[in-house]
């Protein structure tokens, strides 16, 4: 039966009532409208950030699990570079590039010879001039010989030995009899034409350098990206906690509504409007549900990418909770700055270049090998000779005679129609066109990309207004609906219009307040995207890189802002043309050994220099990671 309309008089005092008990009960609702005018509190939220009521909870406990852990980005960064398995294995990966360099390097280092060898002969006799008698010729013999051998980086091999020894033989020419002798011996080759030069004899150390280079570049791709990951999942954490307890705070709402229409049960509120509610708010805790679900996948993945064994074995009973909050001070980046840093050092760019080099020292190898193989071979010795076993006395007057000989002469060689050489030439050309090609599309990608980029930060700083007005107008509208449905109540009807504008108003309102949130978001992912697109998210995030020149072993720190001061701009680089006008590819005419360790090209720090620094939950540096702040649910923060 439908209730009659009651008394001006009735209606205003209920509706007082109802008023007052709903402003006592309704813990969703931040920011109650003055009695004057709904639109005059509106006004006073469009200058400050008032209406972000969740940030004031986002650092506490939202969910039901025993215990929690409290971090801020610079931590779980740290975290990362400390216990990532890819972090940690692409500079292992690294590290072996170098020890490639040691390797080669040590072609060229002296090597020490020792060689004795004792013998004794006894041989049948077919001619009397052998023995001179004897059918039999019998020998014995002892020598012992030390000496250098080195290849210089020019090519020339250089072979310095002295042997000394002993010989005897039953034979009547043999004179002396028990001889000792001496001999000092020095011989030296090296290529003319073919194979020869430094470029040749060091193309295995530079092509270990160009491929050590590469390697280094790969790590840094593969770092940017797991740290991009991290801070993004990081964020991603941020948003889905604020849309748990928006959608919360949305069923606290709705609940409120529902206790005001219970109470009216008997005066204005019908059937229907008390089942929409109740179908609303059902619908409601199934959004909540889900939420808290992406909450919990996000602390998942956040685990899966630190790679902390003990974080990812408590993340099941851990809440992760992000300290953090988004800034939405804007960063305006000019698009032809930001294109020339990220081709000066986005990896990509540097390893296809490194590719190029190394394709340019293949040529100019095949061009060197087309030549004929023409040696200049050198061969000097000295030698003294005594009886009665003197080998000291031999040696002695190897020296005092100064009579050498000597032996010089030419060694040539030309494969007919050198076939195999003109071949491995046209293939060295073909495939360092092939790599003028990748580099030229790395450079088309990483404009690409880094120009995607400015537009999405460009984005995000333009919708960061309008989702900013969408979130003050739909929450005035909700509160403006809530209390006209406090004084007035519905329609009475049998449709509940009325209530369904208010149900609808606070729906708007969460998903407002959804937006904004995302678009905070959005904006640091964009910029997170744009960092890596340029290649400088590291630089940017204070990360260093540091090789051991010990052992090679390749560390990465996050240092402080104090020690190494950073630019947030792309034109606050200075010589951001550097890879456009001083290229590091090897010349193909003039190919010459490039020292892939050099600090100034900020790609491989050979001493550490900076103090690792980590700080904790609450701001302090500390030494420990993130799995050891965990408490217990109802500790301290």
């Amino acid at each position: 039966m439908r209730l009659k309309r009651p008394k001006l008089f009735t209606a205003i005092t209920l509706a007082t009532l109802a008023s007052a008990m709903f402003a006592t009960g309704a813990r969703g609702l931040d920011a109650q409208p003055s009695d004057d005018s709904v639109l005059e509190g509106f006004q006073k939220t469009q200058g400050d950030d008032a209406f972000q009521w969740w940030n004031a909870l986002i650092k506490g406990s939202i969910l039901p699990q025993p215990h929690f852990v409290s971090f801020d980005l610079n931590t779980i960064l740290i975290d990362t570079l400390n216990h990532s398995p890819r972090i940690l294995g692409v500079s292992n990966r690294a590290s072996m590039a170098l020890e490639q360099v040691v390797q080669q390097d040590a072609a060229f280092d002296a090597m020490m010879l020792f060689e004795t060898n004792a013998g004794h002969t006894n041989d049948p006799v077919g001619n009397t001039l052998t023995t001179g008698g004897p059918p039999r010729s019998i020998q014995d013999s002892f020598s012992a010989s030390a000496g250098i051998r080195r290849t210089s980086r020019d090519g020339t091999t250089v072979d310095l030995s002295q042997e000394l020894g002993t010989l005897n033989s039953n034979s009547l020419f043999f004179s002396p009899t028990d001889q000792g002798n001496s001999r000092l011996s020095l011989s030296l080759s090296r290529p003319l034409l073919a194979r020869g030069g430094q470029v040749y004899t060091e193309r295995l150390l530079t092509n270990a350098q160009i491929e050590s280079g590469i390697s280094w570049q790969e790590m840094r791709r593969d770092v940017e990206k797991r740290i991009a990951e991290v801070m993004i999942a990081y964020w991603e954490l941020y948003q889905s906690r604020c849309h748990f307890l928006q959608q919360q705070k949305l069923i606290e709402r709705g609940v409120e509504i529902e206790r005001v229409i219970q109470g009216r049960c008997d005066f204005d509120s019908s059937r229907i409007e008390r089942t929409k509610t109740r179908g609303r708010i059902a619908r409601r805790v199934d959004q909540v549900i889900e939420a808290e679900a992406q909450v919990r996948r996000q602390q998942a993945r956040l685990a899966m990418l630190v790679g902390s064994e003990a974080l990812a074995e408590a993340e099941s009973r851990v809440e992760m909770i992000p300290t953090d909050l988004p800034l939405a001070e804007p960063f305006v980046y000019d698009l032809r700055s930001a294109v020339l840093v990220g081709l000066k050092k986005r990896p990509e760019v540097r390893a296809a270049a490194g590719q190029l080099e190394s394709a340019a020292l293949a040529l100019r190898i095949s061009r060197n090998q087309l030549l004929p193989q023409l040696d200049a071979v050198i061969d000097g010795y000295l030698a003294g000779l005594n009886g009665n076993y003197a080998i000291f006395r031999s040696f002695s007057d190897q020296f005092s005679n100064l009579q050498p000989g000597i032996s010089a002469g030419l060694q040539y060689e030309l494969p007919r129609g050198n076939r195999f050489a003109r071949s491995r030439n046209r293939e060295a050309m073909f495939l360092y066109r092939q790599r003028a090609e990748e580099l030229r599309e790395a450079i088309q990608l990483t404009r690409a990309e880094i120009e995607s980029a400015v537009i999405n930060v460009q984005t995000a700083i333009d919708q960061q207004q309008s989702k900013r007005e969408m979130v003050l107008t739909a929450t005035a509208e909700e509160e403006i609906l809530t209390q006209r449905y406090l004084l007035l109540g519905g329609d009475g009807s049998r449709v509940g219009l009325v209530l369904e504008n208010l149900l609808d108003a606070q729906q708007r309102r969460a998903d407002a307040e959804r937006a904004w949130v995302s678009t905070q978001v959005q904006y640091l992912v964009s910029l997170i995207e744009l960092q890596r697109a340029m290649g400088n998210l590291l630089v940017h995030e204070s990360i260093e890189t540091v090789r051991d020149t010990c052992d090679n072993q390749v560390n990465l720190f996050r240092i402080s802002e104090s020690e190494h001061p950073l630019p947030t701009q792309p034109n606050d680089y200075d010589n951001s043309r550097e890879l456009i006008e001083t290229s590091e590819m090897i010349d193909v005419e003039s190919a010459k050994p490039v020292d892939r360790f050099d600090s100034s090209k900020n790609t491989q720090p050979q001493t550490q220099s900076s103090t690792v620094q980590s700080p904790s939950v609450g701001g302090a540096l500390h030494e420990t990671g993130l799995i050891e702040t965990i408490v217990e649910r109802g500790g301290p923060q």
